[in-house]
């Protein structure tokens, strides 16, 4: 009983959160196509608390490259997005989904998410074009190429289709390229069936598991930079994940 108690309180305050982002949003960022430092501070301290709420720890691994870089992650849950916009801004790309998701996908609209239509050939020929304009105006896209959630135990092959954005980007700051990061989740030391969100759990259930969870460690590896210079995206994507992998393998 006391458990339901609890994570019934912590659920409250995270509703509470979501809300005060919307008020955020329409008082900050609403109808704005570009985010400014102030703004960006806005968007990385709400992101910043609802990691506290999730009572999740961040260890940050290494460091982030300076400038004109796509970020390429694992992805293990929902939760990723939220984790990597408190530690650096970055627009991120998602699937056409979230987009139709009460609050969730206004929320992330607002803040500069790109979606793409998985598998339509047209779509991510349009989304690289994007992202490659806004690397040249040296802001921070970030993609999770592996195309679906995992358990987070291994790097599943990445798809190198938005990998063209930083092959295709003619910015006056060179080199372009990749950076690629390992996310690992830990609770007590261990990985956790809890974290992951996978399967056909649904979003509320996946965060009530994790709501009667004190204290949660994440682990965030930023890997050295890959240079996109006589690079095909298939083989920048091979190098990217050779990268990951090898870091997840060292660091489990």
């Amino acid at each position: 009983m006391f458990l339901f108690f609890k994570k019934s309180y912590r659920l409250l305050r995270i509703i509470l959160h979501v809300l005060w982002g919307v008020v955020q949003v329409i008082y900050h960022l609403d109808n704005k196509k570009s985010h400014g430092e102030k703004e960006q501070k806005v968007i990385q301290h709400w992101f910043t608390e609802f990691i506290r709420l999730l009572h999740i720890e961040t260890k940050v691994h290494g460091e982030i490259h300076s400038q004109n870089q796509l970020m390429v992650a694992n992805h293990i849950s929902w939760k990723d997005i939220i984790l990597l916009n408190s530690v650096y801004p970055t627009r991120f790309v998602a699937k056409s989904e979230i987009s139709k998701w009460p609050v969730i996908g206004w929320l992330s609209a607002r803040v500069g998410t790109l979606f793409v239509k998985r598998g339509n050939v047209t779509d991510i020929r349009r989304l690289n074009k994007q992202i490659s304009k806004l690397i040249e105006a040296e802001e921070r896209v970030t993609l999770f190429p592996e195309g679906a959630t995992s358990e987070g135990s291994e790097i599943a092959h990445l798809y190198p289709g938005l990998f063209q954005s930083v092959i295709s980007s003619s910015g006056d700051k060179s080199p372009l390229g990749v950076q690629p990061i390992v996310i690992i989740y830990k609770i007590d030391d261990a990985l956790s069936p809890h974290i992951p969100f996978t399967g056909e759990a649904s979003l509320l259930a996946n965060l009530w598991s994790v709501l009667g969870f004190n204290h949660i460690t994440a682990n965030i590896y930023f890997t050295p930079f890959i240079s996109s210079e006589n690079m095909t995206r298939k083989t920048l994507s091979e190098h990217s994940h050779h990268q990951m992998k090898k870091t997840l393998k060292e660091e489990m």
